[in-house]
């Protein structure tokens, strides 16, 4: 038997909370020590994928959050070797009632669904006890048959969640290879941005994410000036800067 592996739920990662921090009040008041997933940067309407193969429920909380719960479809080890069942959790998704552009392949179906690693699940947004728009990501161990499960660490000070992070790849390995300059807006823009958020070289975006814009110019430049290299005010990201980023990255 293996050990659970997870696949990241986003294409592009950037953490905003990691598991058991406290960034507010609001998990004392819910009688936890701390922050009980991990917490990913992503805007309004970023698609949301599976972290591993099982099956897929949609489900909507009494306070209006809506996500997904993923069970695995076989055992797995956790690191000390003991087997088990999985549940992920993927939480703050789109109402699709309001944006049905939004509406989770699954958000209609009845029951538990097969998934594989890497589907669609569906997307973000901020609904539920939520203070902006995020994926809340969750793992547990459960026991129980299909459609009976149960938290086998319900106990534990966080209602049977544990730390995601050493199931997850242990880097994110993701070249940059294209110029990029202000005024563009794509998906390589929008890596970049990931990057500087996750290094704390920009501010959480609200608006404009994977524009080139003045904001993601200022990070260039200070980036360029870091690195020892030549800037025109952060305008483009030529070669030495893609290959100081590529540095950056691993």
């Amino acid at each position: 038997m293996s050990k659970l592996q997870l696949q990241y739920p986003l294409k592009y990662i950037s953490i905003n909370q990691s598991f058991g921090q406290n960034a507010t009040d609001v998990y004392k008041k819910a009688g936890m020590p701390g922050h009980n997933g991990i917490d990913f940067y992503s805007t309004h309407g970023t698609p949301i994928y599976s972290a591993h193969d099982g099956w897929a429920q949609y489900q909507i909380s009494g306070d209006r959050g809506q996500g997904v719960v993923v069970i695995t479809d076989q055992e797995y080890e956790d690191e000390n070797g003991k087997p088990s069942l999985w549940k992920t959790v993927y939480w703050h998704m789109v109402d699709f009632t309001r944006e049905p552009q939004y509406k989770s392949p699954i958000a209609d179906k009845t029951g538990f669904v097969k998934v594989k690693t890497g589907d669609l699940l569906g997307y973000a947004d901020n609904t539920g006890n939520s203070t902006g728009s995020h994926l809340h990501f969750e793992l547990k161990r459960v026991g129980g048959s299909f459609g009976l499960w149960y938290n086998l660490d319900q106990n534990n000070g966080y209602y049977g969640a544990i730390n995601p992070k050493q199931y997850l790849p242990d880097r994110i390995v993701e070249e940059f290879k294209t110029i990029m300059k202000k005024g563009d807006e794509n998906m390589e823009v929008q890596k970049l941005q990931a990057l500087f958020l996750r290094i704390g070289r920009m501010q959480p975006i609200t608006k404009g994410f994977g524009y080139y814009g003045p904001a993601t110019a200022l990070a260039v430049k200070n980036f360029q000036i870091d690195s020892g290299i030549k800037h025109n005010n952060g305008v483009q990201v030529g070669p030495l800067t893609l290959k100081a980023l590529n540095k950056a990255y691993e």
